[in-house]
Parts: C-alpha cells; structure tokens; sequence
C-alpha cells in the first residue's frame, strides 16, 4: 500500500492509496460518496487485490487529505466546484497509467457522487471497461447522469446497485438509469443494505458479486 499525491490539471493536489498484487492484470480507481473518504475503500481494495486488480482510491477534493491545507471543504463547494471532481478522477488515471494501466485494463467504482462521477468518466474514455455505480443519483450536487448513460461506448457496461431503503432516492434514479440504456446496463436491487459503500459493510457477499461481474463477462 502506497500513499500517493497527485496534481489535477486545475491544480489541485489530490491524496489518493496505491494498492497492487504482484502482477496485477487489471486496475480500479475508487471514488467515495459524501462525506466518506478514500478509506472506505479498504476493504473493497482488499478485495480487489485477492482478484489481481491494482487500485487507487482518492480523497475527492475537499475531503480527507486533499483539502489544500485547509482552503477546500466539500461543505462549501456550489455545483461547478462539485463538477470539477471528474479532474480528480483524470488524476488518479494518470497515475494508472504512470504505472502501465490502459484504459482497456482500468475500471471505475463509485459511491453516491462518485458513482455519478464513475458513469460520466466512462463517457470521456471510450476503451475503459466499465464501471460499478453504488448508490447513482440523476443528479447529486450538478453531476449529472442520465445524459451520460445513454452515451456510454460499445463494450462498455455499467452495474448500478441500489437498496431499497436509500432515503436518498438512489433506487428510483437505478432504475431509471436502467432504463435509459438497458443494453449497457445491469441492475442489482438489494433490501435493506443503506446507501453507497455502507451497502458493502452490510453485506460483505456484495463485494465478491461485485468483483466477480467486472472481471467474468
């Protein structure tokens, strides 16, 4: 496990962790919902490692360690500045790459807002695999998905997952989603299991489902 300091393009410095197998032959940039940090990744990561996957999971901006000593807080941020997070998802990517990641070996996996982030990033490269959304909302904080599902690329797929108690209407939005594209989509309604990653700390067979439908096509 390695702690790593990216830059974004807007110049953010974005803290993420660096996990890898000895030969992975895959990689996942994980993105966590609100008010989580990168840390609610770390089973998951682990996880991941057990099936050869490398990982980056990131604190977004404003949150955790990337807070620019302070000058960024999530609480404050308007729309445009919650959009500007799909820079730290191109940042942790980069880093990928950096380490000899294409995008036809990189998947993405998302929490809440990050799983909104994870559909939109999907959008924006067309060989990456696919994407794990948990907890996808039409549209948390002005980042949208509904116009991006439906541009996914061929070959592409998105697994959304929601529970059936989300107060958050995640259930609802999952299955509109669904709608929208349901070629490129599949979908996974659990009962009772919360929002975004808490649903993996609930269930922790989720997580190997999960893991088994990014690699076994």
């Amino acid at each position: 496990m390695e702690r790593v300091v990216l830059k974004t393009e807007d110049d953010v410095e974005i803290i993420g962790t660096y996990r890898s197998p000895a030969s992975p032959t895959h990689a996942a940039i994980l993105l966590h919902m609100m008010p989580a940090t990168k840390e609610s990744w770390d089973a998951f990561a682990t996880e991941l490692e057990n099936a050869h996957c490398a990982s980056i999971a990131i604190d977004e901006r404003g949150h955790g360690e990337s807070t620019m000593n302070g000058t960024l807080d999530y609480h404050a941020f308007d729309e445009s500045q919650q959009q500007a997070k799909i820079h730290d998802v191109e940042a942790a990517f980069a880093y990928l790459r950096s380490q000899g990641f294409k995008e036809s070996d990189t998947v993405v996996v998302g929490a809440s807002i990050g799983a909104n982030l994870a559909i939109q990033f999907l959008t924006m490269h067309p060989q990456i695999l696919g994407a794990i959304a948990l907890s996808p909302g039409l549209n948390y904080r002005g980042v949208k998905t509904d116009g991006y599902i439906s541009q996914l690329h061929a070959g592409q797929r998105v697994v959304l997952v929601a529970s059936d108690d989300d107060d958050r209407a995640s259930a609802m939005s999952s299955r509109a989603l669904h709608e929208l594209n349901p070629s490129q989509t599949t979908l996974i309604e659990k009962h009772g299991l919360g929002h975004g990653t808490n649903m993996l700390e609930k269930d922790p067979e989720l997580t190997k489902e999960l893991i088994h439908l990014l690699f076994v096509k």
